[in-house]
């Protein structure tokens, strides 16, 4: 058909009304109007999409836990229910005969006690942990909202030129360039997953926060320039290839592996980045690090410069896998190990033993300040003269902001890493009178 024929085609009364089919439309590119509007849509069905997922929306977060719109969160009421107590039941008959807290407090949402009356008997009390109860609640709907949390896109590799401030949470986030971390609860949640990256990298870094005015001894300026110098080697070793061969990984072990070591790998990046130039070795040792029954050990290899290790066993009886030490390479940690609890003492005594013999930094966290002096007791009454004090106890400024419940009793909380305290096995040097 030719084009003369296509036009009287056009014309005709059948198909008025109908777009003329030609050589020069097949060709034709459609209006960049329509490319724009096309996009506009497409954003627009997004957002519609998202929004359906989003089980509940920023300013609809509270809920009581047994109408939730989330599963989860209505299984964790059911929980509580079945495994906590009432706490006027608890204080009336002394921890005898307390009954299930199946009545939910109107203004935090969890089962606090086993009837309302209980509860409004008990209201002053429990007004000083509703408020953060409700806080938590908050939160964990928000966590499962189904939103996109920002908060999480983390930054990179810092530059050279800017230092980084360990002076609190806000300046350290604001120098290293996390820019989505816009409200107090985008802090909780970056902070509960930050705490333990962040606060080894805070010990070790040069402008760490805990210096000889800040709770640090002679002795811990000793073992920590010791760390520090062969972090410079390895700044010095980046311009000499013959001396990036022969240089020797930072060793970080993490005693007692538990929630740290069930953290995504890549967050562990975030203390690489604090120490750019050196290898470093994270060794999570614990019979809890590797959830499976049938694993362990495995390696992960995150990046060119940082390697992630678990080994599923007590250190004292794996230790012979990490031998010899080097206080110039090793640092240990141990994050909120209970080492004062009357059930794991004991089983802690073994482990602290072959610590000090390796003249090794170790740094250990506490839940709260009452958990942290129960450690601290029971180092000083069991190894007190084979010990030397590297940190003096005291609050760490990069622990978690966030709060966390006990199921059993909501009284009881803890926060991840609250205080931080440092300890080394005792130098006996020779002495000139």
């Amino acid at each position: 058909m030719g084009a003369a024929a296509v036009l009287r085609v056009a014309r005709a009364g059948p198909l008025r009304g109908r777009r003329a089919i030609s050589l020069k439309s097949l060709f034709t590119p459609a209006p960049r109007e329509d490319a724009a509007a096309a996009g506009g849509r497409q954003r627009q069905q997004q957002q519609q999409q998202q929004k359906q997922k989003q089980a509940v929306g920023p300013t609809d977060l509270f809920h009581p836990l047994s109408r939730s719109p989330i599963k989860e969160m209505r299984e964790k009421g059911l929980l509580i229910q079945q495994h906590g107590c009432c706490a006027t039941c608890a204080d009336e008959s002394a921890g005898q005969g307390t009954r299930a807290p199946a009545f939910e407090c109107p203004d935090c949402g969890y089962p606090t006690h086993c009837s309302e009356q209980h509860w409004a008997r008990d209201r002053a009390r429990h007004a000083e942990l509703c408020g953060h109860l409700r806080e938590a609640n908050e939160d964990e709907h928000d966590l499962r909202s189904g939103r996109t949390l920002r908060e999480f896109e983390f930054p990179s590799a810092q530059l050279a030129e800017v230092v980084v401030n360990f002076s609190s949470w806000d300046t350290f986030l604001y120098t290293r360039s996390f820019m989505n971390v816009t409200s107090t609860r985008a802090m909780r949640h970056v902070s509960k997953v930050l705490t333990y990256p962040v606060t080894m990298g805070a010990v070790l870094h040069q402008y760490s926060p805990f210096t000889l005015k800040a709770g640090l001894t002679g002795e811990g300026l000793k073992s920590m320039t010791a760390l520090r110098t062969t972090i410079k080697e390895h700044e010095l070793a980046r311009s000499e290839k013959e001396l990036v061969m022969q240089q020797m990984p930072l060793r970080v072990f993490v005693l007692g592996a538990r929630a740290e070591a069930m953290l995504p790998p890549h967050l562990y990046l975030q203390l690489a980045y604090l120490l750019p130039s050196s290898p470093i070795h994270v060794y999570f040792v614990g019979p809890e690090c590797i959830p499976t029954a049938e694993g362990t050990r495995s390696t992960i290899v995150v990046s060119s410069r940082l390697a992630l290790k678990y080994h599923k066993s007590y250190f004292h009886d794996a230790i012979w896998n990490f031998a010899p030490f080097d206080p110039f390479t090793d640092i240990f940690f141990l994050f909120s190990p209970g080492i004062g609890h009357p059930r794991a003492r004991a089983g802690w005594q073994p482990t602290i033993d072959k610590l000090l013999e390796t003249k090794c930094a170790v740094f250990a966290t506490g839940f709260h300040e009452r958990d942290m002096e129960c450690d601290v007791d029971a180092l000083t009454e069991d190894f007190g003269d084979r010990m030397d004090w590297l940190l003096h106890p005291r609050q760490n400024p990069f622990a978690s902001q966030k709060r966390d419940f006990g199921i059993r009793n909501l009284r009881e909380w803890a926060i991840s890493n609250w205080g931080i305290y440092g300890i080394r096995g005792k130098r006996y040097e020779v002495q000139s009178k």
